[in-house]
This record gives C-alpha cells, structure tokens and sequence, in this order.
C-alpha cells in the first residue's frame, strides 16, 4: 500500500516569476520560509504536524531557489529582497488575510524584516535564529571561507560543513544526510547570495515600531547568531516581541526537532488568538 505525505505542490505568478510552493492542512495559514540555500523541503517534516494542529502550513522556494524562478531572472541580493517576495506571494496566494510566518535562519531575518515593513499585514511572527543584524562570528567566517579542516573542493562543501556544524550536536545522522542533501541540491549562486544577504542584514532601528507580535527563537547550539544580538533585538522590539532561548537546537530547528517547533508555533498562535480576543 502506498502512503502519500500530506503535501500538496503547487505554482503561482509573484511578481511576474513561476514560484512553487507546498502546502498541507486547513485554517489559519502559517508561512514557512526557508533558510538560506536550501528551499522548501526542509518543512517536509514541519508542515503535516502543523496541518495537524488544524493549520494551513504554506512554504514557498524563494526566488532562484530549487523550483521557483528568480523575478526578472535576477537572484535576491538582500534580506529585504526575499522579505518584499514574500509579502508580494502572500498577497497572492492569502488575498486578504494575515497569515502568521515562521522562518528561519535567511527565513528569520525574512520574518523580522517582514514584521518591520509590513507588521500590519500579519498576525504574528516567529522568527528563528534570527537577530536585527547578524555580523559573522569568527568562528562562522572562517568556516565559510575555508579556514578550518572543512573539505577544499569548492564553495559548496564549505557551505555543507559550515550547515552541519552550525546545527543541533544532536543531529541524528539521517538528518545530517538531509540537510547536506539541502545544500547540494540548491543553487550555488543562491547560496552566495543568501550568505551575502546574512553578512549584510541591519534592521537596527527599525524595530522599535513592529505592529506584530514576534518570537524570537534561539537554540544555542548556534554559533552564527550570539546572546547580545539577539538580546538587543528584543530590546529594541519591547512588549512586541518575546524570547524563547533553549538548548540542543542549532540553525535549522524545522529539520533538528519539527515536533518542537510545531509545538512552539501552535502555542504562540494561540496565545496571539486569545490576547487578540
């Protein structure tokens, strides 16, 4: 007997350019974005547990990546790039509703840019390894540049070892597969721009006005995004935003432990609902 995911693929026009996205579930729609090179499988996992919970779970490719075309066949250079796409894809695929999103690392600065240009538009945010400016560690700039027992075939076995590294310690050994599979499987060239678009993301002071409430979610495993940034964002934020710092979570937390991050999703919308009630 074969069994089907719950997953249903689809493709939309946003700004001109064939965009994929999946979706499982019904009721209030929760965004995913993905992080940066990879693309939407990395919420094969996250999106039935989401439907679960009675959620319409939508997670789009971004611009170049896997299945969706780049707009006017440029890649996206900047994390506002992906931010201003996906509010143009919401606006297509959700007329007249406001979702909740979810990102996260590329797909958290997404969400929080989102929450700074366009909080009016959704009901809340959760964004992810995440911060309102991500400077690179030393740590992190040396893998990514290869300065460290990182294979030296290329760019993409230093983006791979630099994805694993930067994970959960306790990523199980078919996740590492996965998530090297995720990286090797997405564009190159959209890989170097989302890493440009990381180094080069600033939203300091413009958070302090967010319309939206936001969850920001670190799992301290994570050497890319530090205590401080983080600690600053929802300084900067105040009543909008909450913390949740927790550890054996690195920077994918949708592939680390989806049944975690369905969990915090569906708490954080619930509470959203009855405070808006």
């Amino acid at each position: 007997m074969t069994i089907f995911e719950p997953i249903t693929g689809r493709y939309v026009a946003v700004n001109g350019a064939r965009t994929y996205f999946d979706e499982a579930g019904e009721g209030v729609p929760i965004v995913c974005i993905h992080p940066g090179a990879t693309d939407s499988r990395i919420y094969r996992h996250l999106l039935p547990l989401l439907a679960e919970r009675g959620y319409r779970a939508i997670a789009p490719d971004l611009p170049g990546h896997c299945r969706s075309y780049p707009a006017r066949w440029q890649p996206g250079t900047s994390i506002h790039d992906h931010a201003e796409f996906v509010h143009a894809f919401v606006r297509t695929v959700l007329p007249g509703i406001s979702p909740f999103v979810l990102g996260a690392s590329v797909g958290g600065l997404t969400a929080l840019d989102l929450a700074a240009h366009h909080g009016e538009s959704y009901r809340g945010v959760v964004a992810m390894q995440a911060a309102s400016w991500t400077p690179l560690s030393a740590e992190a700039a040396a893998l990514l540049a290869g300065r460290t027992s990182a294979p030296d075939a290329g760019w993409t076995d230093h983006l791979e070892y630099a994805a694993v590294t930067s994970a959960s310690k306790k990523l199980t050994a078919e996740q590492e597969t996965e998530l090297r599979w995720l990286q090797r499987s997405t564009s190159q060239q959209a890989g170097q721009f989302d890493g440009q678009a990381w180094a080069s993301h600033d939203l300091r002071g413009r958070l302090g006005d967010v319309r939206c409430p936001v969850l920001l979610v670190q799992g301290t495993d994570d050497f890319f995004v530090q205590d401080e940034l983080v600690d600053d964002t929802v300084a900067e934020m105040g009543s909008a935003a909450q913390l949740l710092r927790v550890p054996d979570i690195g920077h994918y937390p949708p592939l680390e432990n989806p049944e975690w991050v369905a969990q915090v999703a569906d708490t954080f919308v619930k509470q959203v609902t009855a405070t808006a009630d």
